[in-house]
């Protein structure tokens, strides 16, 4: 690993693009100022709050914080265990899902105060903190693509953020790519930690054309599609379930004929040490029409994915509503949740 390092780009470099694929950047309200000098100040100091933990005692702040965010919003709770329905049914029972829902938010709450601490991680120290024997499939990869590089498709699963940190860490072309935040002054501060170990940010507005020329340059290019991908969408099984899919990453594998890996960064037991696993290797091929190509490689995303969140039940972005836009005249189910497509599981 280490070969050579993604050279950073400006930001304006990557969002002036709007040739090729991608969607504009949305028209949004004008914002508050001064509530976003608030916000910005309150994660700051939080931030350096976090930093100035012993280490000792960093995980325990991190649970205590994920379990007060879960006795604090009875809200949040209720929609985590609604889409552990939507995803289980009624595979597991409803003591276990609950189980699983504390879990989530104590996973949460370590997940933050790791990247509060992110910073303090070097390349001399990267071993000390995770298990990333995998990440050499994808360092073999890039070193056969004989110039091509790789794309690869991560979850909101595990601590993705501390994934891309470790990532760079480790030498590889990373550039990955991420939603502006709303806060100019937070994104501007997120931003800057997410790159602080090598891993450069890509505004996701309009950039596709761009991501096609980083790939074709050979470098490692992220993007993970396991959110709602809106009216726009690709609907695709979710554990059984219909689900939007963003098709980015089909659209970039058929343009460059990259090879796509699945992998994501989850916690082990001992709640502190991290390890790398890689889900799926899906190499280019032509089975079909454009279409049913595209089909073919989400779902196989999807399915990795599903094999990641049943090994780490606790470790995925629960919280987040997957399963919010659905195909046209459908009915919910009896139970009030989407009709499920096949039995579960597999």
């Amino acid at each position: 690993m280490g070969r050579f390092m993604a050279e950073p780009r400006s930001n304006a470099a990557v969002s002036g693009r709007t040739a090729g694929l991608g969607t504009a950047r949305p028209t949004r309200k004008p914002r508050d100022p001064q509530l976003d000098r608030a916000v910005y100040a309150i994660a700051r100091l939080a931030i350096l709050c976090f930093r100035a933990l012993p280490a000792a005692w960093a995980p325990a702040v991190g649970r205590a914080l994920g379990r007060l965010g879960w006795r604090a919003s009875r809200r949040y709770r209720n929609q985590v265990l609604r889409h552990m329905d939507i995803a289980f049914r009624d595979e597991y029972p409803r003591a276990q899902k609950e189980a699983w829902c504390l879990k989530y938010f104590e996973h949460t709450g370590l997940s933050l105060v790791e990247f509060a601490r992110m910073g303090a991680i070097t390349q001399e120290t990267v071993d000390e903190v995770a298990d990333l024997s995998e990440l050499k499939e994808v360092d073999t990869l890039l070193a056969q693509g004989h110039g091509k590089g790789v794309l690869f498709v991560p979850a909101h699963h595990g601590n993705w953020e501390l994934s891309g940190h470790l990532v760079g860490l480790k030498g590889l072309p990373i550039q990955s790519v991420a939603r502006p935040l709303d806060n100019p002054l937070l994104d501007e501060m997120v931003r800057e930690m997410r790159e602080q170990g090598g891993n450069r940010i890509i505004e996701k507005w309009n950039v596709l054309w761009y991501l096609k020329k980083l790939l074709d340059q050979g470098h490692l290019v992220t993007m993970s599609i396991d959110q709602n991908g809106g009216v726009a969408g690709c609907f695709i099984p979710v554990f059984g379930t219909p689900a939007s899919t963003v098709t980015s990453p089909a659209d970039l594998q058929l343009a460059t004929k990259a090879p796509l890996v699945v992998g994501t960064l989850n916690r082990q037991s001992d709640g502190v040490r991290h390890r790398f696993h890689l889900w799926d290797v899906i190499p280019f091929e032509r089975t079909g029409t454009h279409e049913e190509d595209k089909v073919r490689i989400l779902s196989r995303i999807h399915r990795a994915y599903e094999k990641a969140i049943r090994a780490y039940p606790e470790q995925w972005l629960w919280v987040h509503k997957r399963w919010k836009t659905r195909p046209p005249g459908e009915e919910p189910g009896p139970d009030g949740l989407p009709p499920a497509v096949r039995a579960k599981p597999e």
